[in-house]
């Protein structure tokens, strides 16, 4: 229950879902190259391995001090200053909200590119709301954590979830709900 509520706290920040681009961590400029669909490099296949795939986050916290400066300074100065402020901040968190954002990010990458696209931008018109309507929208997220797909579809069908939501809000939730975790 707190796992959950953790999870759907920091989706309002969910910008630092994409904390470190693939192509940052793995070395590279941009691109996924040899990584699966969805970007999310896989860890190497090891008998007995049932961890989940290794990150790009994962991948560059295990850089040397003088790897990440490295990756950081091929960043533009603004970009790789945003990039610095969110890992402090995402390295500023508990353990268990660290272990939340890396399992969001997980969920984003396995998304096609096209849903990707849609929750990132979900994401940047939920932090534009309100707090009030943000809360609102975290509370319904927060209800729907607990239900399976087709619940989730019956609920955003719903009524009650109309009038709850302005239809801005219920765009806003319908493509944030991707990050919600399996049921």
């Amino acid at each position: 229950m707190h796992l959950r509520n953790s999870i759907l706290a920091v989706i309002a920040t969910a910008t630092a879902l994409t904390v470190v681009p693939p192509g940052l961590a793995q070395g590279r400029r941009g691109g996924t190259t040899g990584a699966p669909r969805g970007g999310v490099p896989a860890r190497p296949s090891v008998p007995g391995n049932t961890r989940e795939p290794q990150t790009p986050i994962d991948e560059f916290e295990t850089m040397s001090p003088e790897e990440r400066q490295k990756a950081l300074n091929r960043l533009p100065p603004e970009q790789r200053e945003k990039l610095q402020e969110r890992l402090q901040k995402f390295n500023e968190l508990p353990a268990e909200q660290q272990q939340a954002l890396k399992s969001l990010y997980n969920r984003l990458h396995q998304l096609p590119p096209e849903r990707q696209e849609a929750v990132r931008k979900a994401v940047g018109r939920f932090s534009e709301q309100s707090p009030q309507r943000q809360q609102a929208m975290r509370e319904e997220l927060q209800n729907m954590a607990n239900l399976s797909e087709q619940e989730r579809q019956g609920r955003m069908g719903s009524s009650e979830f109309r009038k709850k939501l302005s239809r801005k809000e219920q765009g806003i939730v319908r493509d944030m709900a991707p990050l919600l975790p399996a049921q």
